[in-house]
């Protein structure tokens, strides 16, 4: 091993004292280090001559331009989350979040097979869950799909939410009545059988979307989430400014009618 370490150092040596013209070999501080770290006596002058800032030098990462489908540039200087929030601080956040709540009682169906379409779409956002529930293979999708659509006219009623600001926080089924009947088997024997009836119960959250671009641990998913964002905004302005025109139609249809009540009174 030491004849191994000098015949290295030696080497080395011959390399730094060794002019060939032009093409002369000028060993940098990094190369240094790896050339002259094999010699005990070397490396602790080496080392004492380099300062601390050129040992561990790391080039800073470049801006990241992200360009959303509007045009608009966003620039992510540091894409990795400066610190991970604690579940506290989530579920506080996710606490105060608008709700809406859909239920669906007695499906002619297992709940164990109804739970497997529920446990697809949980967790997704609402746009998704209803897209991947068109193509689902399943009996019960499309009622799934109904139940989901009919709690987003809730939210949509009660505070203009729109679709793409909805989430489908919970979904899941349970166990329901079932109705016993008579099971006729072999030799004479009967048995029992049941036909199952299941619930079903969803719940709708609103979108925390500067939660969820804070989490996204990737440039792709904080892109999606900001696009997600302004077509969610683009949608509730659009909605709302129908909402106002149609208030505003109504009202010019009341005067109209009190115009004409009105004339025939006179």
């Amino acid at each position: 091993m030491n004849a191994l370490i000098k015949r290295v150092a030696s080497i080395t040596l011959k390399r730094r004292n060794t002019t060939l013209g032009t093409n002369s070999y000028q060993a940098s501080p990094e190369s240094q280090i790896i050339s002259l770290g094999t010699e005990p006596q070397g490396t602790k002058a080496l080392f004492s001559s380099i300062s601390k800032s050129q040992r561990f030098v790391r080039t800073p990462k470049p801006n990241q331009i992200i360009t959303d489908s509007s045009g608009r540039k966003f620039a992510f200087v540091d894409l990795n989350p400066p610190k991970k929030l604690k579940p506290k601080v989530i579920r506080r956040r996710l606490e105060k979040l608008r709700t809406y709540e859909g239920k669906q009682r007695d499906i002619r169906h297992s709940p164990w097979r109804l739970q497997l379409i529920c446990r697809h779409v949980a967790g997704l956002t609402l746009e998704d869950a209803l897209t991947h529930l068109e193509f689902l293979n399943k009996v019960k999708a499309p009622l799934v799909q109904k139940v989901l659509k009919r709690t987003s006219n809730l939210a949509d009623i009660r505070d203009g939410l729109q679709p793409s600001q909805l989430e489908v926080a919970e979904c899941f089924a349970t166990h329901g009545k079932h109705l016993k009947r008579v099971k006729i088997m072999g030799r004479g024997r009967a048995g029992i059988m049941h036909h199952r009836f299941s619930h079903m119960r969803v719940v709708l959250r609103e979108i925390d979307f500067p939660l969820k671009i804070y989490t996204a641990k990737t440039a792709n998913q904080k892109r999606k989430w900001l696009e997600h964002q302004l077509r969610a905004h683009a949608d509730y302005e659009a909605a709302n400014s129908k909402r106002e025109e149609l208030k505003r139609l109504e009202r010019m249809a009341e005067l109209k009618q009190k115009e004409k009540e009105n004339e025939a009174k006179t």
